[in-house]
């Protein structure tokens, strides 16, 4: 048996090592924060005391492990509410039955106990039924309800969906989002995976990651950068790139995005990888105008790759916004 756990740690920065979790055919990305291990999500916060202590303030001793029902449970992704209260999603599933794999939610209070407000005991879990899903980020919203985004796909394929689903505060499913709560979106060309998603100033709301197109083992396969832009309710919005979606290739073999950035002027950066026989996999870059076209003005005909040599395997996992506008992209290599 897993279950998630959260340690927070006094310290005085932070840093984000990531790497790749392969299963059931979706290559993921797990954040692990100072201290990591299986099912495990670790928080790093300023806080008085020696740098790395322990902080035996939060949970029992600094650390918080949570069940759902004596299955394995993973954490991938944390969000901090304005009231100071964590919000961790990630995946449950019994018996390595991975196709029904569920959305798993838990709510800490700030001090690390669970949040009992919050679903039932402070937990949620969201069936997708006969999918193995998996969520990849969450955002709490200004108005306080929590979006979860991820994939749903059925066991060992690559066919799955962009997948989302929407609490209120208390953890109750949004019905006015999608359907009962949940919306899946399928590209024509592929299955897809979302890894990050982004919330516009008017509240609408843009997921990112992985299509499909041509996917195999072999040095053939061929995927691409694929976003998606819905409404408020979760519809999708037809004004954005074509019909509300976005595929980008860059040498017609696999590109991953991996995290999203939101420009001031609206403008929109993913960043990920792509694969080139020649370099093997290097840091990529597109970005996109606000109605979702590319910006030919930015790199080459709107898109940027990074190469570290040595035929390395060179992939983004994330970004963050400089106050002058330029992008900062942490690596990771092998």
């Amino acid at each position: 048996m897993q279950s998630s756990r959260l340690i927070r740690k006094n310290s005085n920065r932070s840093c984000c090592p990531h790497r790749f979790l392969s299963r059931t055919g979706v290559h993921r990305r797990l954040p692990w924060l100072a201290v990591v291990g299986a099912a495990l999500i670790a928080r790093v916060q300023l806080a008085h005391g020696a740098g790395g202590a322990i902080d035996q303030t939060f949970g029992r001793s600094g650390r918080v492990t949570t069940d759902f029902n004596a299955t394995a449970d993973i954490a991938y992704a944390v969000a901090l509410q304005p009231d100071g209260k964590l919000v961790v999603a990630g995946t449950s599933y019994a018996n390595n039955d991975y196709s029904k794999e569920d959305f798993a939610v838990v709510r800490y209070n700030s001090n690390g106990t669970r949040d009992l407000s919050f679903g039932v005991n402070g937990k949620v879990t969201t069936d997708f039924p006969n999918l193995a899903a998996v969520p990849s980020t969450v955002i709490v919203q200004p108005h306080g309800k929590i979006l979860v985004v991820g994939g749903a796909f059925p066991q060992f394929t690559f066919l799955g969906d962009f997948a989302m689903v929407r609490y209120n505060a208390d953890g109750s499913p949004d019905t006015s989002f999608g359907v009962g709560g949940i919306v899946r979106t399928r590209f024509s060309s592929g299955g897809s995976y979302a890894y990050a998603a982004a919330l516009l100033s008017n509240g609408k709301i843009i997921a990112a990651g992985t299509v499909f197109v041509d996917f195999s083992t072999d040095e053939s396969s061929n995927t691409d950068f694929g976003l998606v832009r819905y409404n408020p309710n979760g519809t999708i919005d037809r004004t954005f790139g074509n019909r509300g979606g976005v595929l980008t290739d860059f040498d017609g073999f696999n590109d991953d995005i991996q995290a999203l950035l939101i420009q001031p002027d609206g403008k929109i950066v993913a960043v990920g990888s792509a694969k080139n026989p020649a370099h093997y996999y290097d840091f990529a870059l597109a970005r996109y105008l606000a109605n979702g076209s590319i910006d030919a003005g930015f790199g080459t005909a709107g898109k940027v790759r990074t190469d570290f040599g040595a035929s390395n395997l060179d992939i983004a996992y994330s970004a963050a916004l400089q106050p002058e506008g330029k992008l900062s992209r942490p690596e990771l290599r092998p």
